[in-house]
C-alpha cells in the first residue's frame, strides 16, 4: 500500500485492494440484487436524493448507485474493512480531521455507463427548496471526508479532477482517492467514453443528523464505540512515533503539521 498526499487534502492510496478482492466484486450480482437509488420525480420533475434537479436531457449522463442491501455480499466486507484502513491512513496525514469525524456512511457502489460524468461539485453541498432556505435534503450534512475506491478499468474517460489544485488523476483498480468533503475538495469525473467505470464511494461524517429521523432508529451507543475507537487509533499513532502533542488533554487537533 502506497500512500501520497496529492495537495489540497487529496490523498491517493494505491493497493488498498489486492488482485483477489478485486476479482472478487460481482458486478453483475450488484445490478441483479440491488434497486438503483438516487432519483425521484417531484411535480413531474427529476431530482437527485441530495434534491438537486436534473433536467432530462441529463438524466443519461447521471451515475447509478447502489446501497440497499450490499451488506450481504462477501465482498462487501473486504472492502469495507480496505475502506476503514483508508480512513486510517488519511487521518494519520490530518488528524485535525479526526476530531470532526464520528460515523462513516453513506457507502455505495457506483456505476458509470458511457456518456456518463459528473460535473464540478462538493460533497458537502445541500441543496434548499426552491425560492426558501428549508433544506431539499440532509443527505451531506456534516460529511467531512470523501472517499471514492476505484473498482475496475474497462473503461475510457472518468478522469477526476481536482481544478483548483491543478490535480487530474486516474487511479488504477484498487486505488483509493480521500478528499475533503467541502468546497476545498471541489471536484469532477469526465465523460466515460467507452465501457463501465465502477467506484465505491463513502463518507466519513460528524454532527447527528437524528432530528430528522425517529431517534429510537439511532443506534448511539455503537456510533459512540466507533467514534472513540477510531480517534483512540489515531492517538496511539501519534504516542507511537514520539509526538509529545498529546500532552494537552489528547487533543488531536495540536498534532496537526504542514502538509506540503
Amino acid at each position: 500500500m502506497k500512500v501520497k498526499h496529492l495537495g489540497g487534502g487529496v490523498v491517493l492510496i494505491e493497493d488498498l485492494l489486492d488482485a483477489e478482492t478485486l476479482k472478487s466484486i460481482d458486478f453483475g450480482l450488484i445490478e441483479s440484487s440491488c434497486t438503483p437509488i438516487g432519483y425521484k420525480k417531484i411535480d413531474g420533475k427529476d431530482y437527485m436524493e441530495g434534491g438537486y434537479y436534473i433536467p432530462e436531457k441529463d438524466l443519461i449522463t447521471m451515475p447509478i448507485r447502489y446501497m440497499q442491501g450490499i451488506d450481504k455480499f462477501d465482498f462487501y466486507q473486504a472492502i469495507d474493512n480496505a475502506a476503514y484502513i483508508a480512513a486510517v491512513e488519511y487521518c494519520k496525514i490530518f488528524p485535525i480531521a479526526t476530531e470532526n469525524i464520528t460515523s462513516f456512511n453513506s457507502k455505495h457502489f457506483v456505476k458509470y455507463l458511457p456518456g456518463g460524468v459528473m460535473g464540478t461539485h462538493s460533497d458537502a453541498s445541500i441543496s434548499y427548496k426552491e425560492g426558501t432556505l428549508e433544506p431539499a435534503s440532509i443527505s451531506s450534512i456534516g460529511n467531512t471526508v470523501s472517499m471514492s475506491i476505484i473498482l475496475n478499468d474497462e473503461f475510457i474517460g472518468g478522469k477526476m479532477n481536482f481544478k483548483l489544485w491543478d490535480i487530474g488523476i486516474s487511479p488504477k483498480p484498487g486505488s483509493a482517492l480521500l478528499y475533503p468533503s467541502n468546497y476545498i475538495g471541489a471536484h469532477e469525473v469526465e465523460f466515460v467514453t467507452a465501457g463501465v467505470r465502477w467506484v465505491f464511494l463513502a463518507f466519513l461524517s460528524h454532527g447527528d443528523k437524528s432530528f430528522t429521523v425517529n431517534p429510537e432508529l439511532e443506534r448511539y451507543s455503537e456510533r459512540y464505540e466507533w467514534t472513540m475507537k477510531f480517534r483512540q487509533y489515531i492517538r496511539d499513532y501519534y504516542n507511537q512515533i514520539g509526538s509529545d502533542s498529546l500532552d494537552h488533554i489528547g487533543n488531536l487537533n495540536f498534532c496537526q503539521k504542514k502538509v506540503i
